[in-house]
């Protein structure tokens, strides 16, 4: 019942529809409440309230975070199939490790792509009914490995909203962050505030991140918005400037 509820989910937000093309590209820009701002928890440094790009190949975690204004300007980090790349100062493209980076690329890559590529996990549960903000949700639970929860595996429980389908929400156990993190703040929630349709598939415009279960907008660590999605506009072999990489598309690195 689970997968069945969040495949429709995806077909009525036109998720299906992601897999005809190769690559797209997203404008974004993130505003942090001033107290998490001093935390050291922003995974891409230098995008607060400044205008960023985003270019990725779908269904993979492969990408590349271009910095449109401020002291970054020029700059490019990217990865691919989990090696960090990056271009400073406008120097030539040297591979690097970056934890920090790789982690916030891969995290928002998958964050836009959600719907279509949970229905990839091998485990997805209906978790009954739930009202929330005066709206009524189906709760379905994704996770992989094992449905109890593990130090390896994240674990997802989507709100999909009764009436339209699209899933509204999603309170999130995220296991492996780029820092060492106290297990009581591995929790939150992710609301997706607005979606915006393009090519028939209603992908989000604004995201607002919450510690631990769902509060009032209002009350968020930090949101960002993501605006002209095009589709298509870069080679796919701009993402993969070192072709002899093997690729590992939609799973994650072994450790």
């Amino acid at each position: 019942k689970g997968r069945t509820i969040l495949q429709e989910s995806v077909i009525a937000m036109g998720y299906d529809n992601l897999e005809n093309y190769d690559t797209y590209a997203v404008k974004s820009e993130f505003k942090w409440k001033p107290f998490w701002s001093m935390m050291p928890m922003n995974a891409l440094p230098g995008n607060k309230n400044k205008e960023i790009e985003f270019h990725f190949a779908t269904n993979s975690f492969d990408g590349r975070i271009d910095y449109l204004e401020g002291r970054k300007r020029g700059d490019y980090h990217g990865i691919q199939s989990w090696k960090s790349y990056q271009s400073v100062n406008q120097k030539p493209l040297k591979f690097k490790k970056d934890k920090r980076r790789s982690w916030g690329l891969g995290t928002y890559h998958y964050l836009i792509e959600a719907p279509q590529r949970l229905l990839n996990a091998p485990i997805i549960k209906y978790a009954g009914t739930k009202s929330i903000y005066s709206k009524d949700y189906d709760l379905v639970f994704v996770t992989w490995g094992s449905e109890k929860a593990n130090k390896h595996h994240d674990q997802w429980l989507l709100y999909i909203n009764k009436e339209t389908k699209f899933i509204d929400l999603a309170q999130l156990t995220i296991r492996d962050f780029f820092l060492p993190f106290p297990p009581n703040m591995a929790h939150g929630t992710v609301q997706f505030l607005s979606r915006i349709k393009v090519n028939d598939i209603y992908l989000p415009s604004e995201i607002s991140v919450q510690l631990l279960k769902p509060k009032k907008i209002k009350k968020y660590v930090y949101k960002f918005k993501l605006y002209d999605y095009k589709f298509d506009n870069l080679n796919q072999k701009d993402l993969y400037p070192n072709p002899t990489i093997e690729k590992f598309g939609d799973s994650k690195l072994t450790k």
